[in-house]
């Protein structure tokens, strides 16, 4: 009977050395299941790639002057008379933006997507001076709109030796209010508002397509796309009594595109340059209570829709195929685009813009 214990327990033994021992991945460590990914920035698919999770942590600075009207030809959009009389002050608009994206793979050609937005804010012109002559510009801080979408990459082709190819996504994202959508308190005017709206309190939606074409250190994109802002509608309600000032501010849907240029020579270092167009169609102003579908007896803006243009640059880096870090530039060269307040996130100013991101894959 010992003999026979002894031979089980040996057994048991060898059977237990012999199995395989479950492996475990660290969460920041490629996995078996995971696609492939060019290491060279140009030659990268427009999603994700299946079983990725990017995660970006994203900073801009937004210098405008553009809410105070001036004689530039280039204000198309916005009519200096028709609107307003131009105000012979100077005045500053900083926009600073912190955002977190993430992008997760779902499927080889499935993405999701998410962005978390806060935003610190200032506003300032030459009226707004303490009794020295010190600036005191309307400063305050707060979360913008969150966004979530979905990306489908319906067509990915790539040559034997990986030199030349191609890339095709379709996507959907969709816009929810978040952010804070009226400036505050109204007690003696609009000087006294200590807020800073960061979203446009309603929903939106847009819809775009985007291709990507790689020949050797060339990367060439074109992307085309609408934004749907459901209400149409510019709206600001004064309430005396409590000293209530609330806004609804969703100017009209905007139809947009863009090309873009990337040359990367060598294998870490890539130079990208764009030109962003856009053309707001009309806002109206009113109220959109009860009515289905929403303001439809509001009365259009005269010479609210207009054109706007953006050029960029842009330094990519990628040490690794896990770390990307990106330094860029954006100067509006045509069209006034912000509409009564300067909301970056549906109705952005006219101005430069300086950011950077840093992201890891994994």
């Amino acid at each position: 009977m010992r003999i026979q214990t002894r031979l089980l327990a040996a057994a048991t033994a060898a059977l237990l050395c012999s199995a395989p021992v479950a492996a475990f991945a660290s969460w920041l460590q490629p996995h078996t299941r995971q696609e492939a990914i060019p290491q060279a920035d140009v030659e990268r698919p427009l999603i994700t790639g299946k079983s990725w999770l990017v995660a970006e942590l994203d900073f801009s600075w937004k210098r405008s002057t553009s809410h105070f009207l001036g004689s530039d030809p280039a204000n198309v959009g916005m009519t200096e008379g028709e609107h307003w009389e131009a105000e012979a002050n100077d005045g500053r608009w900083d926009y600073r933006r912190f955002q977190l994206n993430l992008a997760w793979g779902f499927s080889k050609n499935l993405d999701f997507t998410a962005s978390i937005p806060l935003v610190w804010a200032s506003v300032w012109n030459n009226r707004m001076l303490d009794e020295d002559g010190g600036e005191t510009p309307i400063t305050s801080w707060g979360f913008g709109d969150v966004h979530a979408g979905i990306r489908f990459q319906p067509l990915r082709m790539q040559s034997e030796d990986g030199r030349i190819s191609n890339s095709l996504l379709v996507a959907l994202d969709m816009r929810m209010p978040s952010g804070a959508e009226s400036p505050g308190s109204y007690i003696g005017g609009p000087n006294n508002l200590v807020t800073i709206v960061t979203g446009g309190g309603t929903w939106g939606w847009d819809f775009s397509a985007r291709y990507k074409q790689h020949l050797y250190v060339l990367g060439i994109e074109a992307g085309v796309g609408y934004t749907l802002n459901p209400t149409n509608t510019v709206m600001y309600l004064v309430e005396t009594e409590n000293n209530q000032f609330n806004q609804s501010l969703d100017p009209g849907d905007v139809i947009h595109g863009d090309v873009k240029l990337t040359v990367q020579p060598i294998k870490y270092i890539a130079i990208q340059g764009s030109l962003d167009i856009n053309y707001r169609l009309a806002s109206k102003w009113g109220s959109t209570v009860d009515s289905v579908p929403y303001c439809k007896d509001c009365a259009e803006i005269p010479g609210s829709e207009g054109l706007y243009m953006d050029v960029g640059a842009r330094l990519i880096s990628d040490p690794t195929l896990h770390l990307g870090i990106d330094v860029y530039f954006n100067y509006t060269i045509a069209g006034r685009r912000n509409w009564l307040w300067p909301i970056e996130e549906i109705s952005p100013s006219r101005g430069w813009t300086l950011g950077g991101n840093l992201s890891y894959r994994f």
